[in-house]
């Protein structure tokens, strides 16, 4: 988990519409939402009720506590004072606590003065956050949030609530790509399957807060908003003279003097390497506008490549069948 600090409803006692209980909250964004709920409970003559939460520090469970929708207090000021009056923690430990939190929750409170950017973290949210994205949630801190949405937020033409889904596709097609490149060469393959998936979670963490990698994967989701998407290689590629080519020589000619799986094995490895090609480009920060970009920046520099290879594999086999037994 990366985000810094977040809140997450329980989902025993009292029903609330407006929560959902799958969400992992912004803390800015819970603390209005029990606002919402506490003008409502008022209006019903409801103010008794109470919801639970747990309250997340640092990926830490710090705090399991309720909220008391009967108090005129704040979310902050309630959690900071469970926190100041729980006895099993040492003094300095429970202020150290309190002044990490007011510190996060006014870093938040900053970027939430943005309305379009509280728009664009919170679908991100209920869709990258949430229990059911596979393989698991990313919780992204706002502060990372906030870099992908400078990014992408430039990049809108029409505008940014009619392009905000565009926007999330691309965010997971990146995210895609990093738990695809987490999970090559992952140790453990002799653990059982959840184990797997814990190290898998834990090394893609590990690589979104590295600063390298999280601004590769920022361009790659940057160039993906405006880019066509990579399935297009596999349409173009039957049309495509050079791949045409690259075909009938490596299934007539290369099949004469090696085998049929050598051939296919060869043909894997290029239609591997146009898309590692694609995504390569991508996490420069720059994008494949249309077909005719797809077929001069990646297919042609790539097909050309694996026939000069192929050609080169041929004069080989022909000096050796030349060669005086």
């Amino acid at each position: 988990m990366l985000r810094k600090v977040l809140i997450r409803f329980k989902d025993d006692g009292d029903y609330f519409r407006e929560i959902d209980e799958e969400r992992n909250y912004f803390f800015t964004e819970a603390e209005e939402i029990i606002d919402r709920i506490r003008d409502r409970l008022i209006k019903e003559k409801r103010e008794a009720s109470t919801k639970s939460f747990e309250f997340w520090l640092d990926g830490q469970c710090l705090v399991i506590s309720q909220v008391h929708f009967d108090k005129k207090e704040s979310l902050q000021k309630q959690l900071e004072h469970t926190i100041l009056t729980f006895d099993s923690w040492e003094e300095d430990m429970r202020h150290k606590y309190v002044n990490t939190l007011k510190g996060y929750v006014e870093e938040e409170k900053q970027l939430f003065i943005n309305k379009e950017f509280v728009t664009f973290v919170t679908r991100y949210d209920q869709l990258f956050g949430i229990s059911t994205f596979a393989p698991f949630p990313i919780c992204l801190d706002t502060s990372q949030l906030n870099q992908i949405y400078g990014t992408m937020q430039p990049l809108v033409k029409t505008g940014f609530y009619s392009e905000l889904e565009q926007m999330m596709a691309a965010i997971k097609t990146a995210l895609e790509k990093v738990i695809y490149d987490a999970g090559k060469n992952l140790d453990g393959a002799e653990k059982d399957f959840l184990q797997q998936q814990k190290l898998l979670e834990e090394k893609v963490n590990t690589l979104l807060q590295e600063e390298t990698i999280f601004k590769s994967f920022t361009q790659y989701a940057g160039a993906s908003f405006q880019s066509v998407g990579k399935h297009r290689i596999d349409a173009l590629c039957p049309n495509f003279k050079l791949y045409q080519t690259l075909q009938l020589t490596l299934f007539s000619t290369f099949v004469e003097k090696n085998s049929f799986a050598e051939a296919y094995e060869i043909h894997l490895t290029f239609t591997s390497a146009l898309k590692e090609k694609y995504d390569a480009i991508l996490t420069q920060g720059f994008a494949l506008a249309n077909d005719e970009m797809i077929e001069s920046l990646v297919l042609n520099p790539v097909l050309q490549q694996f026939k000069i290879d192929i050609e080169q594999q041929l004069q080989r086999d022909e000096v050796k069948e030349d060669e005086p037994q």
